[in-house]
């Protein structure tokens, strides 16, 4: 594959992305049928493209069956044209290949990974790690940083050999250094890097990232794509305007817990998502600030029209 291939094979990614919520039973069992209506329903909405099983779809906790199970269905509901990530991070790599080539035959566009954890293992141990899944599949790779759960922070010097891989296809960004953001999309413009954090999406914008992945996309995929289009416009007084509102909502869900706040907000908005999975703290969907944060959200969309 040329290099102008390539390039344009990875544009297709630069994208806004909902890290989709996992429903599921009371059971903790996945819910195939929610699932399916919740794509729909998102992407009625303007969401672009899908990362399953990431921190906001609980993949950490899933078994590898259900991991699998919400690729096909998400795959399933997703036209060709939106593309699909899912995160196949584990603890083994053996797991991580595993899940990858699950991936790979459901129709996954690519496939994300974070570091090894638990043991400290060492740069060495670590890019090995991604070369063994690169090796596994035929799709492209990204390196998923996100140093708060996992204890390793990737910048440019620490992953430039695996960013010359032609394989890699970019950086899922999860931090809040914008830095470090700037120098790897400096040193590498035809990568796809992806701003991780929704509360900052204007500034990995400005420092170089062309694709956002989002927990909150899942409940105001509306703004963002606001965002980005006065972003391009060069109204940057806008852009800040919208992000703020965008921040409102994340600093009630910090407040609640983000996961299982935004699971809750979608209940709201479409119908109950069930719990999320244990150890991580439970809210009910009728507790008054759900409704409070689905109501602020309700009334900045209903703004969003009438300025249009």
């Amino acid at each position: 594959m040329t290099q102008n291939m390539r390039d344009s094979v990875f544009d297709r990614f630069r994208k806004i992305y909902s890290a989709v919520v996992t429903p599921e039973n009371a059971a903790e069992s996945l819910d195939d049928d929610k699932l399916r209506r919740l794509i729909g329903w998102q992407i009625e909405r303007g969401v672009e493209g899908f990362y399953c099983c990431g921190s906001s779809g609980e993949g950490p906790l899933l078994d590898e069956r259900d991991r699998r199970r919400v690729v096909d269905i998400v795959r399933e509901e997703a036209p060709s044209a939106i593309p699909v990530v899912t995160n196949v991070g584990a603890l083994s790599t053996r797991e991580c290949v595993s899940l990858a080539q699950a991936a790979q035959r459901s129709g996954a566009d690519a496939v994300s990974l974070f570091p090894p954890i638990y043991y400290h293992y060492s740069p060495k141990e670590i890019e090995s790690h991604y070369r063994w899944v690169m090796d596994a599949v035929d799709i492209p790779v990204v390196i998923y940083n996100i140093p708060q759960f996992t204890g390793v922070e990737f910048d440019h010097a620490s992953i430039k050999r695996l960013l010359e891989d032609p394989r890699i296809l970019g950086v899922k960004h999860t931090s809040h250094n914008m830095y470090s953001l700037e120098r790897m999309s400096s040193a590498h413009p035809e990568k796809v890097f992806f701003n991780g954090f929704d509360e900052v999406y204007l500034s990995a914008l400005v420092a170089g990232a062309s694709a956002t992945i989002g927990t909150t996309v899942n409940i105001q995929p509306e703004l963002f794509i606001e965002l980005r289009s006065r972003f391009r416009s060069r109204d940057i007084e806008g852009a800040q305007s919208v992000q703020g509102a965008i921040n409102e909502t994340i600093s009630d869900l910090v407040e609640i817990g983000v996961f299982a706040g935004t699971k809750a907000v979608v209940g709201l908005q479409l119908a109950p998502m069930g719990p999320v999975r244990r150890p991580l703290s439970r809210v009910d969907v009728s507790d008054p600030r759900i409704a409070r944060i689905a109501g602020r959200i309700s009334k900045e969309l209903d703004l969003l029209e009438h300025a249009d």
